[in-house]
Formats: C-alpha cells, sequence, structure tokens
C-alpha cells in the first residue's frame, strides 16, 4: 500500500486558508483523547462478547475519544452528514461527521480530499467492521504536527504497555510505523528528545496543581463558550506566574488531549463541554 507523502510541500495554500477561516467544532463526550493510528484501530479488540456496542481495546485499554491524523479521501456529502476516508501511511479508516448546525457545516465545507487533518472522534461498529465518528476536524497547516502525532502514538503505546524502548522497529511495527513517516532520530524534533514528557511544578512544588489550575481555566463556562479560547497571556496573569511555567503546563494537558490551540500557538480551549 503506497504512503502519503507527509512533505511540507503538501500543505497548499488552500488548506492554510481552511485552517485560518474555521474554528474547532465543539467536543462531546470525554475530556481526554486518545492519540492511534488506523493500524493500532486495526488491531483493536472489543471487549467482552465482542457484541454491537462494546469498547475496543488498545494496548488493553478501552477507547475513550481517539486522534488520528492523516490525508482525507472520498468525501461525500449529504445534508445530514459528511463521510470520508481518513489514509495515515498505516491504514485507512472510514468517518462520518454529523451536521448538526451552521457551525458544522463550515467545518465539513472546508474539509478536501487530499488534505491533511487532525480528526477526534470515537471508534464504533463490530470488530470486522470498524468505523469512527468525528467531532472535530481540524486541517494541519505545520507538518510537524504529523511527526508530533505519531511520536505520541509510541509514547502512549510503551506507556499502556510497559514496554522498555529497547527495540524501536517492535514499536514502529506495532502501529504500522515506518522511517517514511517521520520516524528517524535526525526527524525527532531537539526538545522532544531532551524533554519527551514535559513537567510542570506549581506554586507549592505540586507538579500536577499547575496543570489542574491551567485546566480548570480553560474549563471556565465563559471561556469554553469563548470561541477562540483563552490567550495564555490571560492566564499567566491570573494565576501570575511565569510564562514558560505556564507553558509547560499548556504543553502537559494538549499532550493528554485535554485542550487543544485554535486560532495560532497561543489561543487554547478545554476540550470538553462539560
Amino acid at each position: 500500500m503506497s504512503q502519503p507523502d507527509f512533505t511540507s510541500s503538501q500543505f497548499t495554500s488552500t488548506q492554510n486558508a481552511a485552517a485560518d477561516s474555521t474554528t474547532p467544532s465543539k467536543m462531546r463526550g470525554a475530556s481526554s483523547t486518545m492519540p492511534l493510528t488506523v493500524k493500532q484501530i486495526a488491531d483493536a479488540q472489543q471487549s467482552g462478547t465482542g457484541e454491537k456496542g462494546a469498547p475496543f481495546m488498545v494496548d488493553g485499554v478501552e477507547t475513550a475519544n481517539i486522534r488520528l491524523v492523516g490525508m482525507v479521501n472520498g468525501k461525500a456529502e449529504r445534508t445530514t452528514d459528511v463521510t470520508f476516508t481518513l489514509d495515515d501511511g498505516t491504514g485507512r479508516l472510514d468517518f462520518i461527521r454529523w451536521v448538526n448546525d451552521a457551525a458544522d457545516s463550515a467545518e465539513t465545507a472546508a474539509i478536501q480530499n487530499g488534505m491533511y487533518v487532525s480528526v477526534i472522534g470515537i471508534l464504533k461498529g463490530l470488530q470486522e467492521r470498524k468505523r469512527a465518528t468525528a467531532f472535530s476536524i481540524r486541517p494541519i497547516t505545520d507538518f510537524n504536527e504529523i511527526t508530533l502525532h505519531f511520536i505520541q502514538c509510541v509514547r502512549m503505546h510503551i506507556e499502556n504497555t510497559k514496554s522498555k524502548v529497547g527495540s524501536p522497529a517492535r514499536t514502529s511495527s506495532s502501529m504500522g510505523l515506518s522511517v517514511s513517516n517521520g520516524f528517524s532520530e535526525s526527524s525527532t524534533p531537539t526538545s522532544l528528545k531532551s524533554n519527551p514528557a514535559p513537567v510542570t511544578s506549581g506554586a507549592n512544588g505540586n507538579d500536577s496543581d499547575l496543570n489542574t489550575q491551567v485546566l480548570e481555566i480553560l474549563c471556565e463556562p465563559a471561556n469554553i463558550e469563548s470561541e477562540h479560547g483563552v490567550h495564555i497571556d490571560e492566564i499567566v496573569k491570573r494565576l501570575k506566574l511565569p510564562e514558560k511555567k505556564i507553558k509547560e503546563a499548556i504543553e502537559y494537558n494538549v499532550d493528554i488531549g485535554h485542550i487543544y490551540s485554535t486560532i495560532d500557538d497561543f489561543h487554547f480551549k478545554s476540550a470538553s463541554t462539560d
């Protein structure tokens, strides 16, 4: 199977314009997402007896919301929904995105075949016929985000299986990854090599305290309703802590799927509407 060419040349001015003209849709369901590849989803097993509606298990962990990155193919539009196939180089997965209001229509209209997107949704179907419902589809304008996503998939796989990073080839194989997808030592960002897991410290020295404080600000009703989310400067002003610490807490919450960036690298929203 041929793999998408994940290079910067693939990001056209049309895709950049689409990302600038749309905002992420409302997030529904669980407040965290699991970064996965299509290969991992193909290998996922349904829990219990495998009856319809039973949750799928990846690396022994039940999937809630899933996050994938890849190229859109076979987009088809109807009045009530939009369907498409996502190809991430490890396989293909069918998605359906329900259209309930004008915001949903604007989001789906901006997505075109051949465009690279980040999709958050939920896995459904039966063992032999998996499909997914998309909650949010966001155009990707920086190809580094693709590499970062696969790095997050590797990290999640290692954490969930308690594996040791002694055989990169084995880890990559289990998720359908190859060096051509960006998994080479030279392609890994230096910042991720030196600091793979952002660590933060709250004012009282508790590592998780600041992460929670930042998330609580973003989860405030007014900030959830805000179209563009909260600027990092506002969080710095409210918590009266160094910007570096706030950024580390934001990176942590992004990494585990609690929040996401909106119009630029400085505005963030909670991934939960609850």
